[in-house]
């Protein structure tokens, strides 16, 4: 998933895009995808999730109990995504546009705009959705995927957490087989519009009888709590997340681009 302002677009550009080149030697794509972004939707986007979490629970039911009026009619909306140009993405990468407002409420459709595009467009079996503060261990992951049982209809993995009411995997890792997919957009009438787009995922694959598996995913979120770790524990996870500080003062990039090159070795 990707967001075209600061600090994530800076974390893109000068650490998570070095990250594919020492994997390319697996058959993978990366396709970055992001909204349609302005200040009065930053503004809109702001405004919700400060009042989400500085007054609290109640004001987040208000939040939700609202969303769930405005955004239900387009329940079943499937946003349209158009392959666009650098100058609009803003990296050197592959990028999907989403037509919907860039929002933290809206982000659901964005992604399943994401995942029609890999049914329609591509021949893969296997996609992981990621966020920027994201390295995905790719050798890991396809050891993984070669071990598993191919006769198994859905795959539905990644780092799960659990809400009030369903199992879900993160946002910032995702992995998802084709059959998972298409059950995923076949069923997204079940898929609630008022909570989070992974939260929403959950409850889809939980109504249909689908668990979600547990991969291994390490939060990183400091120099510090990374050399804490030896070389043969950090290969043993797929995911790592590296949020640190604030959104003014994130150092995702130092902390990525160190344990980069600790993968390397």
């Amino acid at each position: 998933m990707h967001v075209t302002k600061n600090p994530w677009l800076s974390i893109v550009r000068e650490g998570q895009l070095t990250s594919w080149k020492i994997f390319n030697s697996y058959n993978f794509n990366v396709v970055y995808f992001f909204s349609k972004s302005n200040q009065f939707f930053t503004f809109i986007d702001k405004f919700i999730e400060s009042m989400r979490w500085r007054k609290g629970r109640h004001a987040s039911y208000a939040i939700s109990y609202i969303l769930m009026f405005i955004l239900r009619p387009w329940k079943n909306y499937l946003p349209k995504s158009i392959i666009t140009s650098i100058l609009e993405s803003r990296i050197e990468a592959f990028s999907l546009k989403v037509n919907i407002p860039e929002l933290t409420s809206t982000m659901r459709w964005k992604k399943i705009s994401f995942l029609n595009y890999f049914l329609e467009h591509t021949t893969a079996n296997f996609v992981i959705i990621s966020t920027s503060s994201s390295i995905l261990n790719i050798e890991k992951i396809f050891k993984y995927i070669g071990e598993l049982d191919r006769s198994s209809d859905c795959l539905y993995a990644g780092n799960v957490q659990q809400s009030h009411d369903c199992a879900f995997t993160s946002g910032s890792f995702t992995l998802m087989n084709r059959k998972a997919v298409e059950m995923l957009l076949k069923n997204r009438n079940l898929m609630p519009v008022h909570v989070m787009d992974d939260i929403a995922f959950g409850s889809v694959f939980k109504k249909i009888g689908i668990t979600p598996i547990n991969l291994n995913s390490l939060n990183i979120d400091s120099l510090e709590k990374l050399n804490t770790y030896d070389s043969s524990y950090l290969m043993e996870h797929l995911h790592f997340r590296l949020k640190s500080g604030d959104l003014s003062a994130r150092n995702d990039v130092e902390i990525m681009n160190s344990l980069v090159d600790r993968l390397i070795l």
